[in-house]
C-alpha cells in the first residue's frame, strides 16, 4: 500500500512539475544559470553534475543582517529549476548533451580515452543551456572534476556541520539560527582546521596535491554556501557532495544520514582502487558509524579516523562500543578537540610534515 501511495503521489509530482515548466515557457523565464557542482573521476571516466536554475542572485557579505541572510537562505529552498532542458557538455573540441530532470538537476558519466583535454589534478567543462528561448544570466558555466596526480599519497573525506564549520549541529534551536541568519561570511570556521587541512593537502612529503571530498547530509540547494565558505577560508578545494531531499518512486524523500556518507565513501573507494582516506567528521550526528562501517568493508584503505569531540562528558555505550571496533579492524582512531590534537597524531603516522604540524598547534591554540 504504501509502495503504491509513494509511487502515485512521486507520478503526480512529475506532471505537476511538466505542466509547471510548459507554463513558464509559455510565460518566460527569468534568466537562468547552470549552477555546476564540483565532482571526481578518472582519466577514462569523469562525472559531471549540476542544475539548471533562474537565478536567484543571492550574493552573501560581512555585513548583511540576519533578516538579510535568512531571506536568502528561504530563495534557496525556493528553487525556480528549469527541468527537461538539454545542457551541452563541452571539452575543448568534444560536445555531448544531457537533460535536466524533473528537478532541474543534471548527471553525466563522461567516457573517454587518452583524451588531450583531461588534465590533472583539474578538468575544466563548459556547460552551456542548448535551448535559445531562454533568457541567461551567463553566457556559461565552468564545472571542475577532481582526478589524482601523480604526487597523490591519499585522500580525505571531511564533514562540514561541526566539522569545519561551527553550527551546533547537536542543539536545534542553535542549529537553526546558525543556518538561517549567517552566509558564508559569517560562519565561524573551527580553530585550526584551514592549516590542518593544507598540512594534509600537502602531505608527508610536503609537496603532494592530496584530493579532498567534503561529503554532508546537508541538501544541494546549499551547495553555493558551503563551496563559497570553502573558499572563503582556503581550504583544499574539492568536490562538495550533498544528500538529494526530493521523493523518488522507490523512496521516500531522503536516506539516512549513516547509509548515506558509507555510500559516498565507498564510491570514492571503488572508483580509486590504490587510494587510501583520512576520514575526519564529528561526534553530534552518527559519522563514527558511517566511518565504521567504511573501516570494516575497506580496513587497508583507511589511515586514520579522526572525531571531533562535541561531548566528551556525554559519551554514549554505543559510541564507546563502536570506537573500540576501529582496533579490531587495526585502524588508526583518535577523538580531538581541535586541530591541534588532530595534527599531533597526524604526525605520527607520517601523514604530515613537522614544520607543517607546528604551524597547526599555532594556529589552533591563538
Amino acid at each position: 500500500m504504501q509502495k503504491t501511495t509513494r509511487k502515485w503521489v512521486y507520478r503526480f509530482g512529475r506532471r505537476y512539475d511538466k505542466l509547471k515548466h510548459r507554463l513558464k515557457r509559455w510565460r518566460g523565464y527569468s534568466p537562468v544559470i547552470v549552477q555546476p557542482y564540483i565532482t571526481y573521476g578518472t582519466a577514462e571516466n569523469l562525472w559531471i553534475a549540476g542544475r539548471l536554475l533562474e537565478a536567484k542572485r543571492i550574493q552573501g557579505h560581512l555585513e548583511d543582517s540576519r533578516l538579510k541572510n535568512m531571506l536568502h537562505m528561504v530563495r534557496r529552498y525556493r528553487s525556480d529549476e528549469i527541468p527537461f532542458t538539454d545542457i551541452n557538455l563541452i571539452l575543448g573540441d568534444e560536445v555531448r548533451t544531457v537533460t535536466t530532470d524533473a528537478h532541474g538537476y543534471f548527471h553525466y558519466r563522461w567516457h573517454t580515452k587518452d583524451s588531450q583535454y583531461i588534465q590533472n589534478p583539474w578538468t575544466q567543462f563548459v556547460l552551456q543551456p542548448t535551448d535559445p528561448k531562454l533568457p541567461k544570466a551567463e553566457e556559461h558555466s565552468v564545472a571542475e572534476v577532481s582526478l589524482l596526480s601523480e604526487s597523490t599519497e591519499f585522500g580525505v573525506v571531511s564533514d562540514v556541520d561541526d566539522t569545519i564549520m561551527h553550527t551546533g549541529a547537536t542543539n536545534f534551536f542553535r542549529h537553526t539560527q546558525t543556518v538561517l541568519m549567517n552566509n558564508a561570511h559569517t560562519r565561524e570556521l573551527m580553530p585550526g582546521t584551514s592549516e590542518f587541512y593544507n598540512a594534509l593537502h600537502k602531505g608527508r612529503s610536503g609537496k603532494a596535491e592530496n584530493p579532498f571530498y567534503y561529503v554532508s547530509s546537508s541538501p544541494w540547494n546549499i551547495y553555493d554556501l558551503i563551496a563559497e565558505f570553502i573558499h572563503i577560508h582556503q581550504l583544499p578545494k574539492g568536490p562538495v557532495l550533498l544528500k538529494d531531499f526530493g521523493l523518488r518512486e522507490d523512496r521516500w524523500f531522503k536516506s539516512g544520514h549513516e547509509s548515506y556518507k558509507t555510500d559516498r565513501i565507498e564510491t570514492i573507494l571503488r572508483t580509486y582502487p590504490s587510494l587510501k582516506l583520512v576520514l575526519i567528521g564529528d561526534s553530534g550526528q552518527k559519522d563514527v558509524y558511517a566511518y565504521l562501517k567504511v573501516a570494516k568493508d575497506y580496513p587497508d584503505r583507511i589511515l586514520a579516523v579522526y572525531i571531533r569531540d562535541l561531548k566528551p562528558d556525554a559519551r554514549s555505550e554505543k559510541m564507546i562500543s563502536a570506537v573500540a571496533e576501529f582496533s579490531d579492524c587495526n585502524v588508526p582512531f583518535a577523538f580531538i578537540r581541535d586541530a591541534g590534537d588532530a595534527v599531533e597524531h597526524a604526525v605520527t603516522l607520517n601523514l604530515v610534515t613537522d614544520d607543517a604540524a607546528k604551524k597547526v598547534k599555532q594556529d589552533a591554540a591563538a
